[in-house]
C-alpha cells in the first residue's frame, strides 16, 4: 500500500513539473504580450504610429498563442493524475496568466483609438507605467522558473519585487490621474485615455495576483 502510494506521488509530481514547463512557456507569451504592449506605448509617445499598429498586432497574434497554451493546460490538467487541491492551483494560475495576456491586449486595444497629443509628463507617466508592468511580468517569469527548479527562496524573493512593483503602478496610476486632469483634450478622448490608464492598474493587479498563486504553490511544495 505505501509503495503504491509512492508511485502515485511520484507520477503526480512528474506530470505536475511538465505542466508547470507548460505554464512557464505560458508565462513567456504572457510577457510577450506586456513587451508588445509597451513598445506600443513608447512608439505612441515618439509619434510613429505605423510602429505603434505593429507592435499592436503583435500583442494580439501573443495573445492568441497563449489562448492555445491555456487550453492546452486545461486539457492536461482535465485528465491529470494530480490530485485535486493541486489541480485546482495550476488552474487558477492558468487562469491567472491568461488575464495578464488579456490586460495587455485591452490596453493595446483602446490605444488603437487614441492618436492625440499628450502632454510631455503624462507621455513619460505613460511610457513609465507600462514599464513596471514589463518589470513584474520578468520577475513572474523568474518566480515560476525559480518554482520548476525548487528554489523556493528565490521565488519569495521574486514574489516580493512584484508586490514592491504593484505598489509603484498604484503611485504612478495617481501621478497619472492628476495629470489627466489637466490635458487639453475632447471629453471622449479623457474618458479614454482615463481607461487606458486604469486598464494598464487592473494588468499590474493581474501580475501580482498571479505572483501570490506562484508564492502559493512554492509555500506548499516546501
Amino acid at each position: 500500500m505505501d509503495k503504491s502510494r509512492n508511485i502515485l506521488f511520484w507520477l503526480g509530481q512528474k506530470e505536475e513539473r511538465e505542466i508547470l514547463n507548460d505554464e512557464l512557456k505560458h508565462v513567456e507569451i504572457s510577457l510577450k504580450c506586456v513587451e508588445e504592449m509597451k513598445n506600443a506605448i513608447e512608439s505612441f509617445v515618439k509619434g510613429k504610429d505605423e510602429e505603434k499598429n505593429t507592435h499592436i498586432s503583435n500583442v494580439k497574434n501573443f495573445e492568441h498563442q497563449g489562448d492555445e497554451i491555456r487550453r492546452k493546460i486545461t486539457v492536461e490538467l482535465s485528465k491529470g493524475l494530480l490530485f485535486p487541491p493541486d489541480r485546482e492551483d495550476l488552474l487558477i494560475l492558468n487562469e491567472g496568466l491568461n488575464d495578464i495576456a488579456d490586460g495587455a491586449k485591452g490596453v493595446a486595444r483602446l490605444l488603437e483609438f487614441f492618436n492625440e497629443k499628450v502632454s510631455d509628463e503624462m507621455e513619460n507617466l505613460l511610457l513609465s507605467d507600462s514599464i513596471i508592468c514589463l518589470r513584474g511580468g520578468e520577475k513572474l517569469k523568474d518566480a515560476i522558473d525559480a518554482l520548476i527548479k525548487n528554489d523556493i527562496q528565490k521565488l519569495l524573493e521574486d514574489c516580493a519585487t512584484i508586490e514592491t512593483l504593484e505598489e509603484e503602478g498604484d503611485d504612478k496610476r495617481r501621478e497619472l490621474i492628476k495629470v489627466l486632469i489637466k490635458e487639453n483634450l475632447h471629453p471622449a478622448k479623457i474618458i479614454l485615455l482615463y481607461e487606458i490608464i486604469d486598464t494598464i492598474e487592473n494588468l499590474t493587479d493581474a501580475i501580482k495576483k498571479a505572483g501570490d498563486l506562484v508564492r502559493i504553490l512554492g509555500i506548499k511544495s516546501k
